[in-house]
Order: structure tokens, then sequence, then C-alpha cells
């Protein structure tokens, strides 16, 4: 082995001019540095290339990386390139198949040294092409790869031939070694970073379509603008076939036709559209593979993909993407995937929609008994409610019923969000298996936790037996998580790996469990917003709000109010055997002007409190609702009966300020009484009903005296 002096006069003295050691110190801790580089994968290949062809005297350099198809090594980074070979470079791939260099080290994961390129006969013509080496110079390539996955080829070159010592092989197989690391790091990070950025692109795109039951080229727009996105594809193409009117429409991002279904553009029968609508299933033709009969739609453009389209049972058609070379990789096939069945859905949402407008507008009035009939039919699934926003949800309900995608309802407590759970599980294929509902707001979290995974005998103090998990119990059937956002950060980690993976592990166990469970989620709160707060994982969030439902509050929903109380009534005659038919018309106003915080669950308690407590005739009549019902008018004001503060004033003699305060600190205190009473007790919702902030409020309640 030559000692380091000698090493050194080598590098020196050799034909190929290499800096000192000091330089190349540096140079490999610049690349070492990179291993916590946040940069992007091009740029790090480039620093990296950069300095080691500077640090090792070299003329020129380039680093290659295998394709999605791993047939061919594309040109990532090139060093010292003119022009017009960087330019060839990048334009022209290494066919894997073909004999080179590059391919032979990408095959072998050997690096490969040529000192003389007239002379070696391992260099092939396809060498002397890429590389236009044709008389002198010498070549080193080493592959990139981790353990025995090469990944890619980095190949440096010199004008003139050059005589590498055994010390300048083994320094350059080090750089190549840390060069496979840092970019193999910088590729996981990207990754990534990228499924998180499509995750996102995903979420946004399926709000905005269901944010509106309008039937316009909204969905269209966001459809296509969040797939251009998701796969950084160069041009769209959303094609619908309308059988009833035998038309078809052509919507390419930019202008939308319509045209006769007899005269079909000749750009799309030849292409791998009618093949994704007939076969109902994603068609995606992307090279090394472009040869199958199908001829591109956009020239230039030979990677394209085709995820179908049905909504409902009228319109087919397929979203067509098109880039070039690039390959569209599982995470983003399978991103576009659910994209268009949520485009779908919404389609289906804005169909329904729009037929419930015109079908509102031709009915005619109907007899009383008729629409009393009407009135009290129940809605979809045992859920009332024949609003439009219901009946937009109770069709979501039907949709994604028959699918196991997760769902994750919405809503202010007491509007329903149990019942809507219950009814995705009956409408669906598992009906006949387990319903199980946890609430996680209610369980602490090591608690839930072994209620949910269950555990071994041992596993903690007092586990003396296995306990069998509510997820292993509720295997084949649904299970709602309500409350989902009062889960543990810890929990929600181990929660997110069930949903990828499939199985569970009991505490203190080690074997694996798969499980077939449909879940539903639900909260009253903004797990948006606590995911920017950092209460609530991201990854977990995008995961289970593929199909979000988003529940209205009562106040919302005024067609039903009264649908529901009416309801209600029936339900308690039987209960109380009373005899009560309904409401007065004073009654209704006041029932419709309630603000009704607690929702559906606030609407069912005081209809109980005035079918126990109240001497209830045949009608409801105002008097026989609670007072902070009747304490609010139509604009949400309170209606105060004056003669109660007034003071006796026969007496002749009275000190006027005194009265006056005396009668407004009453009546501050009857308004904060019945503001407390409207909400409960609870502080924090009195303040908001009162427009006040909740310090005030307990001053003002010290003030008067109210505990």
């Amino acid at each position: 082995m030559v000692t380091t002096s000698r090493y050194v006069d080598a590098l020196l003295t050799s034909a190929m001019p290499l800096a000192d050691k000091d330089k190349l110190l540096k140079t490999l801790l610049r690349i070492t540095s990179l291993l916590t580089n946040p940069s992007n994968v091009e740029e790090i290949m480039q620093k990296i290339l950069d300095d080691v062809v500077d640090a090792l005297g070299f003329d020129q350099g380039i680093i290659r990386m295998c394709d999605g198809s791993r047939q061919f090594l594309e040109t990532r980074v090139v060093k010292n390139y003119k022009p017009e070979e960087a330019k060839r470079a990048f334009s022209v791939a290494i066919n894997l198949s073909h004999d080179c260099v590059a391919s032979k080290v990408y095959k072998t994961g050997q690096a490969m040294v040529i000192e003389d390129v007239s002379t070696d006969p391992r260099m092939t013509e396809t060498d002397r092409l890429l590389t236009r080496l044709n008389d002198r110079g010498s070549i080193f390539c080493a592959p990139l790869k981790i353990g025995n996955v090469v990944f890619g080829i980095t190949a440096t070159w010199c004008r003139q031939e050059t005589s590498f010592f055994p010390e300048m092989m083994d320094l350059f197989l080090t750089f190549a070694n840390q060069m496979s690391i840092i970019i193999h790091n910088a590729q996981l990070f990207d990754n990534n970073a990228e499924k998180i950025r499509q995750l996102t692109v995903l979420g946004k795109a399926v709000s905005e379509m269901n944010s509106s039951y309008v039937l316009d080229n909204h969905i269209r727009e966001v459809l296509t603008e969040a797939a251009l996105d998701i796969s950084s594809a160069s041009k769209a193409l959303f094609y619908i076939i309308d059988d009833d009117k035998n038309r078809f429409l052509i919507h390419d991002g930019k202008q939308v036709t319509t045209e006769e279904k007899q005269l079909r553009n000749s750009r799309i029968e030849p292409s791998i559209i009618p093949q994704a609508i007939s076969s109902n299933a994603i068609v995606v033709k992307q090279p090394p593979i472009t040869e199958d009969g199908s001829i591109p739609i956009f020239d230039g453009l030979d990677s394209e993909l085709a995820i179908p389209l049905h909504i409902g049972d009228k319109f087919r058609g397929a979203l067509y993407l098109a880039k070039e070379r690039s390959q569209y990789t599982p995470d983003q096939i399978n991103v576009l995937d659910i994209l268009v069945k949520n485009a779908c859905t919404a389609y289906d949402n804005s169909i329904m929609h729009s037929l419930l407008s015109r079908e509102a507008k031709s009915l005619k009035t109907e007899v009383e008994k008729l629409k009393e009939r009407e009135d009290f039919l129940l809605g979809f699934d045992n859920i009332i409610g024949t609003s439009t926003k219901m009946a937009g949800i109770f069709h979501v309900i039907k949709e994604v019923a028959g699918h196991n995608t997760p769902v994750l309802i919405q809503g202010e407590s007491g509007t329903g969000k149990e019942l809507i759970a219950r009814a995705i599980h009956r409408q669906s294929n598992r009906n006949t298996r387990a319903f199980v509902d946890v609430n996680c707001a209610a369980i602490p979290g090591t608690l839930l936790e072994s209620e949910l995974f269950g555990y071994e005998a041992g596993a903690f103090t007092d586990a003396r037996k296995k306990k069998i998990g509510l997820l292993d119990y509720a295997n084949g059937g649904t299970m709602l998580l309500d409350e989902i956002g009062d889960m543990s950060f810890p929990l929600q980690a181990k929660f997110l790996r069930v949903l990828e993976e499939g199985h569970i592990r009991r505490l203190g166990g080690t074997e694996n469990i798969p499980i077939d469970v449909r879940f539903v989620f639900s909260t009253n709160k903004d797990l948006s917003k606590m995911v920017n707060d950092g209460l609530f994982r991201e990854d977990l969030y995008y995961r289970i709000s593929v199909v979000p439902i988003v529940l209205p509050p009562l106040r919302e929903r005024g067609e039903d109010i009264l649908l529901l109380a009416k309801h209600y009534v029936r339900e308690f005659n039987k209960k109380f055997r009373k005899k009560v038919r309904g409401f007065s018309k004073e009654a209704e106003q006041i029932l419709l002007a309630y603000r009704w915080a607690g929702n559906v669950r606030e609407l069912k308690n005081i209809m109980e409190r005035v079918m126990i407590l109240q001497n209830v005739g045949t009608t409801i009549l105002p008097e026989n609702l609670p007072a902070e019902m009747r304490a609010a008018d139509e604009g949400g004001n309170y209606r105060i009966s004056m003669d109660t503060f007034l003071p006796n004033l026969t007496s002749g003699s009275m000190d006027y300020t005194a009265i006056t305060e005396e009668i407004t600190n009453k009546i501050k205190g009857k308004i904060l009484e019945r503001a407390l009473e409207m909400s409960r007790g609870r502080k924090s919702e009195a303040a908001k009903l009162l427009n006040i902030s909740r310090y005030k409020l307990i001053r003002e309640q010290k003030k008067s005296g109210i505990s």
C-alpha cells in the first residue's frame, strides 16, 4: 500500500492535475453536508457533480438516473458541457438494452475505467456518439447505488489520456458512494413532499367541487386544474358523451366544443380514451411502451393517462392527461382516481339539485290533508329532512355507502352526525355486521388505545387476561370514531398506521392481526385549523377526509324545523298518551325565529319538556313554550315586560336616580340569567349570544349577584 506522502506525490505528479489534500477534504465535507440540505434533487446533484469534477481535475461530468420503467438512463445534470452537447445529452436517453459503458456499469454495479478511449475495445459506437471522444481521452464511470440496488451512474471525462492510480480510483468511488447516499435521501425527501402536496391539492379540489350544487362549469374547471397540478401533465382533456342527445363535449382546459356523436373528432377515436370508457378502467400509455395501436391526441406528448368518468346513468366519458416522456407514478394515478370519483359525485349532487329545483317549481299546491301527510313522512333512512341541503347529503350517503372509502362527517353538536354514520352503515353491504361507535372525547387517551386495540395478558399491571379490542370486534363492519379531533397525537400516529396497513397489534402483543373495517369519522371542530395549529396530524387529516360530509345547523334548515317539531309531538303523544295536534301560527313563528344553538338535539329536548311540564291542550300556544324561546323576536332581540320592574308610583316621593339604576341592574340581571339559561350555563355560549366577551359576562354576573 502506498504511504500518505507517496500518495500525495503521486496525485501531484500524475498526468491529471489534482487539488491538494485540504481541497479534497473540504470537497468531501461540502458533499457530506448536503445530507441535511433541504434543496431539491437536481440542485443537490449539480452541486455534487461540480465539486467532484473540480476537485479531481476532470474536464466534464454527467449524472444519469434510471427512469420509472427501469429501461432508460436519463440525463439529470451535466458539468462543463457546451450548449449543443447539453441539449443532446438531455434529449437522448440511454436504452439499457444497448451496449455501452453506462449500461454495463448500471447492470453490473461495478465501476469502469477507460484510460485510452482510442484503443480500449470496451468503447462502442454508442459511447463515441454520446461522448464525442473519438481519438483520445479517458473515462471514469461509477454506479450510484444503495446496497445492491443501482439507480443511476455518474461519469467523468478527461480530454487527455490519463493513468489512474489506485488511490485516485478509491477516491472517486468514495465520492460516488457519498453521492449515492445523498441523492437517495434527497429523492426520498422529494417523494414524501410531493405526496403531501398532491394530497393537499386533492383535498382543496374536493372541497371546492362539493362547495356548490350549481350545475355549471365550476366542477369541470376545478377538476382539470387539479389534475394538471397533481400529474405535472402538459395537457388535459375532459371528454363526456351524452347518450340521450347523441352528442359529446370536449374541454381541453381552454375552450369547450360540442359536436354530434357521429362526427366524433378524429383525434378522439384512435386514442386511448375509447378503451378507458369501454373497459371502465384506467388506461396508462407511457414510454417505453408507446406502440399499442392508439395515437396520441397531442403531438410530442406520448405519455398518456385516461381515467373513466360515469356521472349517473346518463353520461359517460374520461379525463385524459398527456405529457412528455416522464412517467405517471402509482401515487399520482391513485390520487387522480380519487379526484375523478369525487368529481363524479359532485356532478351527481349538482344534477340532483337541478332536478329537485325544477320539480319544486312545477309542483302545485295540494290539499291540506295531503300536505300534512307529506310533512309527517320521514326523510332518508329515518333521518327527517326535506331541505335542499339534506337532500344533497342523502344522495352523497347513497353514493359513498357502497365503497370502503373513509368518510368525515362535520357539523355542530346536535346536528345528527351519528345518525348519518348509521345511515351509511345500513346502506352499505356491511349492514349485517357490527356498527361500533366510539367517543374519542369521552375516553382518556391511554384507555382509548386499549379499548381500540385490546391487549394481551400481562401487557400492564391489571391486564390479567387477553382483551379483544373494538377494532377487532368491528371486523367486517363499520366503526364510527366520534370527536376524532380529541384523539391524542401519539394515538393518531398509531391509528394512521392501521388505516394504511390494514392490521392492528394488541398492547403487549407481537402479532399483526388483519382487520377489515369501514371507518366513519365525525367532529364538531375545524380539523383543517387544528392541522395549521399543530393540534392534529396533517397526514391523518388527508387520509380520513377523502369524502367530507358537512351537516348544516338546524337554523340553516328552515324547511325542516316545523317538520321535526311535528314529528316529536307525534312521538311524545304516543309516549305520554296525549292528543296534541300541532302548533298555533304564533307558536310556529317562535319556533322558526329561535336560534337553536343545540340544533336537533335541543329541539327534541324542548318538545319533550313542553309535552311533560306544560298543560298543553290540542294545540301548542306561545305560552306553552319555554321563556327563552318567547324572549326572541324575529330579529333576535329580547322582549322585556317593564311592568315587572316599575315601582309603585303612588307614594308621592321617590329617588328617580336610585330607582332607574335599580331597574337597569335588574334588567341586566334578567338578560344575563336568560342568556345563561338558553346556553345551559355555558358562559362562552352565553357571551356569544350577547355579543360580549366571556370575561365581561363574568364581571357583569358579579355586579348583578348572579351565581
